[in-house]
């Protein structure tokens, strides 16, 4: 088993660095080919999205499609696969960071009605959507 880190997904995504581009190819087509097990977790994939948006100025339509890239890779493990999914279909939609469309999905699988938030703008935004309340 061979947890992926950031990196590896970031030459995949930005095409940056050959040498390590053919790294990450070698080792996505064993993945693909159940030759290996991959995973990756929650953080790996905001790290990709704060560092594309903020070291590269990757802009919310691109930064999505990278986004989807990853979670579309099937032969790699994440866990709240379809929640982050969700999140990342329509953080943009909503203007709010990925981080708190995440925790909108997460709140919805859960059950979960209220969230306890001092955070101006996620209020505002979950008054829009009018399924969660906020204290």
């Amino acid at each position: 088993m061979i947890f992926v880190d950031t990196n590896y997904f970031l030459r995949f995504l930005l095409d940056d660095n050959q040498s390590q581009k053919k790294s990450v190819n070698d080792l996505f087509r064993q993945g693909s080919f159940g030759k290996q097990k991959l995973f990756t977790d929650l953080i790996v994939v905001f790290e990709i999205y704060w560092v594309v948006k903020k070291i590269y100025g990757v802009k919310n339509p691109l930064t999505k499609k990278f986004l989807l890239q990853v979670c579309n890779l099937s032969f790699v493990t994440i866990d709240d696969r379809q929640i982050l999914l969700d999140a990342i279909q329509n953080f943009a939609k909503f203007n709010y960071d990925l981080e708190d469309a995440y925790h909108y999905y997460f709140s919805l699988s859960s059950n979960i009605n209220r969230i306890a938030t001092f955070d101006k703008k996620l209020k505002s935004s979950f008054k829009k959507l009018s399924t969660l309340q906020t204290l």
